[in-house]
């Protein structure tokens, strides 16, 4: 989805403290797309010498179409929030919001012992490949990239839930589907009745993972 030229475009930045960049992008990841109807647009992640990601995301803020976009810098230790769309006023609310959501966030995650932050940082992680599943359907990518969100997915969710009582439902369903589609063709886009009913399941499972993420933030 690209940006209309009449749309406005402000943003923030927030240094951070914390020596866990990656999971700083990811907290940042989650302010933005753990509300209803957020799509991502695109997505990019190098780490080097140092850790840099870059997010877009379609919404709709004050009921009108737009974007919002985050990158982190670990050299210069830093989040930087973008937001465009009609509303001036109502972006600057948005923003605001999100800055103090992530502000509170990041927090939580540096103060958390280190058996708990590893749990988050993977359901963080978790978090992301269903987002990453739903683009890629939408993008119409090859099978063997939707396929590889899934396994990653169920991988992370499994480890971050490592110890709960009780059969953990995500591990369950991710299970089945990769046994389902694992002999389709991997070089070809999901059919379109399959991807579907995928995209609607990673949405179900999105909740259960805002569900394991809320333990900790």
């Amino acid at each position: 989805m690209e940006a209309d030229d009449d749309m406005v475009e402000i943003s923030q930045i927030q240094k951070y403290a914390s020596e866990d960049s990656a999971a700083v992008f990811r907290v940042a990841w989650y302010a933005i797309a753990s509300k209803p109807n957020v799509l991502l647009d695109q997505y990019s992640e190098a780490e080097s010498t140092s850790f840099q990601g870059d997010a877009k995301f379609s919404l709709q803020i004050a009921g009108e179409k737009a974007f919002a976009s985050v990158k982190v810098n670990e050299e210069e230790a830093s989040v930087e929030l973008h937001a465009q769309g009609k509303d001036e006023v109502a972006l600057k609310v948005y923003l605001d919001g999100i800055m103090e959501n992530l502000e509170e966030s990041i927090s939580k995650l540096e103060a958390l012992p280190e058996e708990d932050r590893s749990k988050l940082r993977r359901a963080l992680v978790a978090k992301t490949c269903w987002d990453m599943v739903v683009h890629k359907i939408l993008k119409k990518a090859p099978l063997s990239e939707v396929y590889y969100q899934v396994a990653h997915g169920r991988e992370m969710i499994i480890k971050a839930t490592e110890g709960d009582e009780g059969v953990n439902t995500i591990a369950l369903t991710t299970s089945g589907w990769l046994s389902n589609i694992e002999s389709l063709p991997r070089e070809q886009p999901l059919p379109g009745n399959i991807a579907a009913e995928l995209a609607k399941k990673s949405i179900e499972w999105k909740k259960g993972t805002h569900a394991v993420i809320g333990r900790y933030l």
